[in-house]
């Protein structure tokens, strides 16, 4: 199953509007426009089962009140990012993924400027599937580090 069905099968159509032509990368950030990530204003620049990137301007919907960038920021990014990676290593059109565990490092604040995630597969067994995504500053300096490990599982019932 490629992406593209995948995010038709998971996504409810009831809830979201879809472009009719779109790449996986268009779908994608279109879908996220319409909900809870889009607040992050982060902006995919590729996205494939292995390894993603994403820009995040800062700017007012995603900064906490003394002014950085909100932590949470990163961690629904990276998060948003791997679950889209997953839908990459899906082979059934019931399988989900599911995050069984994650944790981020906060190094450095973020007050101005964009800040680039990395996203990448670092080991895949079976149906468990484990990322790193970094999180850049202007001068290219590590922000964050995220992990996140997943399950692609089908629902009981």
């Amino acid at each position: 199953m490629n992406a593209y069905d995948m995010i038709r099968s998971i996504v409810p159509e009831d809830l979201f509007e879809f472009k009719d032509t779109a790449s996986d990368l268009e779908q994608a950030q279109h879908l996220l426009s319409q909900c809870h990530p889009g607040a992050t204003a982060m902006e995919l620049r590729s996205l494939e089962g292995e390894k993603a990137e994403a820009d995040i301007p800062y700017a007012q919907s995603n900064r906490a009140l003394h002014g950085f960038m909100h932590g949470g920021c990163y961690f629904t990014v990276g998060d948003t990012m791997t679950a889209l990676m997953c839908m990459y290593h899906v082979e059934k059109e019931t399988e989900r993924m599911l995050t069984i565990n994650a944790s981020i490092r906060y190094l450095r604040p973020i007050r101005e400027d964009t800040v680039r995630a990395v996203a990448r597969l670092t080991s895949k067994a079976g149906k468990r599937l484990n990322f790193v995504c970094d999180f850049y500053n202007a001068a290219n300096k590590r922000a964050a580090q995220a992990k996140y490990q997943y399950v692609l599982a089908e629902p009981a019932g």
